[in-house]
């Protein structure tokens, strides 16, 4: 940091789109283009003693632990003043608990980052590009899809909460971000009452709180859940992973036996939706600003 003429230093988990995103929000402020910036993957750093690399977000946050431990976090040379951002996926952290609180530690509106550009990208662009549709197709698919992100959120709304839970009070079940929902069925239909019941055994039984504290967290993550979702922001709780077997299973039910391939979609669709983004929109303003307020 000290020896270069670069003022911004974006610290980024992970690998499939994390790099490229937070480049474009860097490239999208010409205060930051003047300042100059670099963006890392977290595992292109390495100890120096031990040699040991670690990605993901534990390791930017073990990274962001370090220098702020350190007191590096901004340093100034002769070139100027140096910072460090370090950009995270939110996880619904706000909810279940864990978040770091600095202005060097960003994290995402969304989810994540491939929640984020399901939202933010545009729709017909992405699908158009994807599926090879004409224009008149994919605006029939798009109408067709309409608020398909809200659609999921409102279907798995049980199984955010339980996920959201198990990850407040430790649980190691089968309950977890990490899956898709279980408690519904058909997948993605109500959740049955049966599943919901055996989910939150599992989760309790597994819990690392004592009872009295299982029941305060729980509760206390159903009401912030139900107030998410009483203000429209049901959105911002559905992982990104959750998002592309969930739009080829819409997709696929619009076309019906209609002649469409789709060969790769659900691996590239969330990079046709980031190619998709607008960063010069109003909504990226939220990471803009946050990494101009450390040049």
């Amino acid at each position: 940091m000290q020896i270069s003429q670069n003022s911004l230093f974006v610290i980024v988990e992970g690998k499939n789109l994390d790099a490229r995103f937070y480049d474009r929000v860097c490239a999208s402020s010409t205060a930051i283009e003047a300042a100059g910036y670099q963006v890392w993957l977290a595992e292109q750093l390495s100890d120096d003693s031990t040699g040991v690399v670690a990605g993901g977000k534990k390791a930017v946050v073990a990274h962001f632990d370090y220098f702020k431990a350190t007191g590096k976090l901004t340093v100034t040379s002769s070139a100027g003043k140096h910072s460090i951002a370090f950009m995270v996926d939110r996880d619904n952290d706000d909810i279940s608990g864990g978040r770091r609180r600095s202005p060097h530690v960003i994290y995402t509106d969304m989810f994540d980052v491939e929640a984020e550009v399901f939202f933010r990208g545009n729709d017909e662009e992405a699908l158009a590009i994807s599926l090879s549709l004409d224009s008149a197709s994919v605006r029939q698919l798009v109408a067709d899809l309409g608020d398909w992100i809200g659609d999921l959120a409102s279907a798995w709304k049980e199984w955010i909460t339980l996920c959201v839970a198990a990850k407040a009070v430790g649980a190691g079940c089968n309950v977890g971000f990490g899956r898709q929902s279980w408690i519904n069925i058909p997948k993605y239909g109500a959740a049955d009452a049966i599943k919901v019941a055996a989910a939150e055994k599992q989760i309790e039984a597994s819990a690392r709180r004592t009872p009295a504290q299982f029941t305060a967290i729980t509760a206390r993550v159903r009401g912030r859940i139900n107030s998410c979702y009483g203000k429209g922001d049901g959105r911002r709780l559905v992982k990104g992973k959750w998002l592309a077997p969930y739009l080829m299973h819409r997709v696929q039910d619009h076309f019906g036996s209609a002649p469409v391939s789709y060969d790769g979609f659900e691996d590239s669709i969330a990079r046709a939706y980031l190619a998709a983004c607008d960063f010069s929109q109003r909504w990226a303003e939220y990471y803009r600003g946050r990494l101009e307020s450390l040049i």
